[in-house]
């Protein structure tokens, strides 16, 4: 070593070695973070955050108005009452409301899932723009976050109960992003494994579509050995997969005695009345019941024999869309690329591999394949916002075509559901009008009244 490499001590000689490898700071340099927009561009934004504020309030008030709710709560319609069954802490959870109120309580637990799942994705935002410094960048991207196509109005219009994984992995990518020391990986990695093996009682799906999210905030989030990653990657999917199991292995298959329980009540089952100008009415008991017998008593894979080849790869291409969109939004805004990532990751390619095997048996069981699209962009999508905002390049001044790109994406991704909205609703419109030949088909049973 010469005297000079001596003189400054190693850490400045292995920068020196390393200055041409990305170069990743914890806490962007003090010069960097004067950065700050203009008070005028801040008003901008202000204003900009309003209308989105606006904007998710506009969603929440459509989807409690026309929406209608009766295919959200068989997520709760059984307990363990009768003996282990999937998705029973849900409705141990109902079984809190007293008998008198327990549509009252279907419809809290309606909200409580994007109420919960709003409150991560704030936490996100709320990081990026803030905690690693105030830019311009980072305020564009804490504005799209909420936005996005895995944002907030996705949990609004369909708040299926798996959504709790994905406020939970929000929290625990938040906390590792701002962990000041390694040694609290594997604690806060544990609470979160405890906190998604608890999901899994609710929705199973959870272990399987979080797992890609939580390996990926682990290896990217944290600098740490690959021993104590490989423990905290072990604590943060383990308990949820052995919950997994356990609901495979010991669970009842028929639960048509929990028909018993449900309560009789006319709920409206599509949005808007019918041609004939009168609203869809069902019994909730009947539809219920019909739904989750016949859900649990078929066989749990799906394929193209049963809906065909064409929605499951128009589900794939959309699915691909919206990843890659939401990919080259957060590279445009922030200015750190992708690849980025993908060297943080090296050296845990295997790790990854496994996470995103693990997602597999999702879709062999559900045809829809474009929410698990989404639940994949979620995964890699916060990862990658959360690394990118405390990246030196998301400091560095907006410019004209950046702040171009900004405005373009924001009003991109907030009329890119309406059009979906519609056709979902004309769809179902349509479904009622021919559900009187549908009913036999057994596809169609639990969805026709």
């Amino acid at each position: 070593m010469s005297p000079e490499a001596q003189r400054l001590g190693p850490r400045s000689w292995q920068a020196g070695l390393d200055a041409g490898s990305p170069v990743e700071t914890e806490e962007p340099p003090r010069a960097l973070q004067l950065n700050e927009p203009s008070t005028r561009r801040r008003l901008v934004y202000a204003l900009v955050g309003l209308l989105v504020l606006l904007y998710l309030a506009s969603w929440v008030v459509f989807a409690s108005i026309y929406e209608p709710d009766l295919q959200f709560f068989p997520y709760y319609a059984v307990d363990y009452s009768q003996g282990f069954v999937r998705r029973g802490l849900g409705g141990e959870i109902l079984n809190l409301f007293p008998a008198d109120l327990y549509f009252t309580g279907l419809l809290i637990l309606r909200w409580l899932v994007p109420a919960l799942f709003g409150v991560g994705i704030a936490a996100v935002a709320w990081t990026v723009a803030v905690r690693f410094g105030r830019s311009e960048r980072r305020l564009m991207l804490a504005l799209l976050a909420l936005v996005l196509p895995f944002g907030f109005v996705h949990a609004v219009v369909l708040p299926t109960p798996d959504l709790l994984g994905e406020a939970a992995l929000a929290a625990f990518a938040v906390a590792l992003a701002s962990a000041k020391r390694d040694r609290s990986l594997p604690v806060a990695s544990g609470i979160y494994g405890i906190a998604v093996a608890v999901l899994t009682l609710i929705h199973e799906a959870v272990p399987f579509l979080q797992a890609l999210g939580a390996i990926l905030a682990i290896v990217v989030l944290v600098r740490s050995s690959a021993e104590i990653q490989r423990l905290s990657a072990l604590l943060a999917v383990g308990p949820g997969l052995v919950v997994v199991l356990a609901i495979a292995l010991l669970r009842r298959q028929d639960v048509s005695s929990h028909c018993a329980r449900l309560p009789h009540r006319a709920v409206r089952w599509a949005p808007g009345p019918n041609p004939s100008g009168a609203h869809a009415y069902v019994d909730y008991h009947d539809w219920t019941c019909r739904f989750i017998t016949v859900t649990t008593r078929k066989t749990p894979l799906i394929g193209p024999n049963q809906i065909g080849w064409a929605p499951l790869i128009m589900s794939t291409m959309a699915g691909i869309v919206i990843l890659t969109l939401t990919m080259l939004v957060i590279r445009g805004i922030s200015g750190v690329p992708f690849a980025r990532v993908r060297h943080a990751v090296r050296g845990r390619l295997a790790w990854i591999t496994l996470a995103v095997l693990l997602v597999l048996p999702v879709y062999a069981t559900s045809a829809d394949w474009t929410r698990w699209w989404i639940a994949i962009s979620f995964d890699v999508g916060v990862v990658y916002l959360l690394y990118a905002s405390r990246q030196p390049e998301s400091t560095r001044p907006a410019t004209r075509a950046t702040r171009a790109w900004f405005a373009v994406a924001i009003v991109f991704f907030a009329l890119a559901p309406i059009p979906a909205a519609i056709n979902t609703e004309q769809s179902v419109r349509g479904l009622v009008t021919h559900c009187s030949q549908l009913v036999n088909d057994p596809m169609w049973v639990g969805i026709c009244p």
